[in-house]
């Protein structure tokens, strides 16, 4: 019998340290609350970090894929490529544009979608297809040269949903440089954390300029260069009827001091990440996830574990994980699946994500948490499954 831990492990906390909070004090008292210098240097750095020309600062990966996605053109009645392993918004936002998500299958060992699947949409449905969002699952990036080519044969933009790959690369390159653009996400759990935000990133100067005027009300000057010492001038107008998708100075300090410490905070989740494979190596009923391939890495941003021993009822195994104080979750059920679009598109048939749908179970993993941590939860995990604890009846 394994003795349950004292303290509940969630399946992720925010790493918060006195960099941050030093961050966020100045910027406190420095007068400039919402979209101020630090947003400004938050995007200049992470553009650096990123090797591109442009990055956007916006309050979500989520409103980031939006306003690309409607600056790119897509309109009632487009069809818009996506993979169903993902977080709904991929989805939503297409939806939310009018246009018609086309969802694609993905591979069982990645949980990417790949260019061949995404091709044989394309020839189905020719011209109508306006955009692909390739999604980087847990940051491990996809065929980025596949799906190039794609690109340059149907003359069809690729936008990457790159909500969990701050820190990934693709032939030794950050992945924020590929395609027309790509989305990161700074959610409170997120590799990186702004507590929320997102960022735009691209070497398009056309779309980073039309993706930074819709972010904050269809203005053509934010903020703080219309109140700055440097450029004031409060004789600023719509230019279109824009959105309030800005960051604030307040998240973006956070970003600051989090993105100082991108070496320390990847180095810490590829040895977790590394630790948790090593302990999972000989348990038979799991299959352990791919943490890089010939030409991308640092699928890092969940650990989700394939469960092959069919006997096994997933909602038991987390339930007594539970009860041992461990938290867990389902990166991710298929879109397709979810209610409103199972009722919409009821007859979408996609096999791979289906069966990931129903055995995929993702643990704790963090830079908060220490290799005790992972090797509890690896012990508890192999006392449920070789005890049988959480099998059908």
């Amino acid at each position: 019998m394994i003795k349950k831990r004292e303290n509940f492990l969630s399946i992720a906390i925010p790493d918060i340290t006195e960099q941050e909070i030093y961050e966020v004090i100045d910027t406190l008292k420095s007068g400039w609350l919402s979209v101020g210098p630090k947003v400004k240097r938050f995007e200049e750095k992470f553009a650096e970090y990123q090797n591109v020309k442009y990055a956007i600062a916006v309050s979500s990966a989520t409103a980031g894929l939006f306003l690309a996605a409607k600056v790119l053109g897509i309109k009632r009645g487009d069809f818009v490529i996506v993979p169903t392993i993902t977080w709904p918004s991929t989805a939503n936002i297409v939806e939310q544009l009018e246009a018609i998500p086309i969802f694609v299958d993905v591979e069982k060992s990645t949980l990417n979608t790949t260019p061949e699947l995404v091709e044989n949409e394309i020839k189905k449905y020719n011209k109508k297809i306006k955009l692909i969002i390739p999604v980087h699952m847990s940051g491990l990036p996809v065929d980025i040269d596949g799906f190039q080519k794609i690109s340059q044969k149907y003359h069809i933009p690729i936008l990457y949903d790159a909500a969990h790959a701050v820190f990934s690369e693709y032939r030794n390159k950050k992945v924020g440089g590929y395609g027309i653009a790509s989305c990161f996400s700074f959610y409170a759990i997120k590799n990186i954390t702004t507590g929320d935000g997102g960022m735009v990133t691209t070497n398009d100067d056309k779309l980073a300029e039309a993706i930074r005027l819709w972010s904050y009300h269809g203005m053509s000057k934010d903020a703080w260069k219309r109140y700055s010492e440097e450029s004031a001038s409060p004789h600023v107008q719509s230019v279109v009827p824009g959105y309030k998708f800005n960051m604030t100075d307040i998240h973006a300090a956070i970003g600051l001091a989090q993105l100082q410490r991108a070496k320390e905070l990847l180095a810490r989740r590829n040895k977790l990440v590394q630790l948790y494979n090593d302990l999972f190596k000989d348990l038979e009923a799991v299959e352990t996830p791919i943490f890089q391939t010939s030409e991308g890495r640092w699928a890092n941003h969940v650990y989700t574990l394939k469960l092959k021993d069919e006997e096994i009822d997933r909602n038991k195994l987390m339930k007594v994980l539970r009860e041992y104080n461990i938290g867990t979750n389902i990166h991710f059920y298929p879109v397709h699946l979810h209610y409103y679009y199972r009722k919409k598109y009821p007859e979408i048939k996609l096999p791979n994500a289906e069966w990931l749908g129903e055995h995929l179970i993702s643990l704790p993993l963090c830079t908060r948490y220490g290799e005790s941590d992972i090797q509890y939860v690896v012990e508890v995990m192999n006392y449920i499954i070789k005890n049988r604890l959480a099998v059908k009846k």
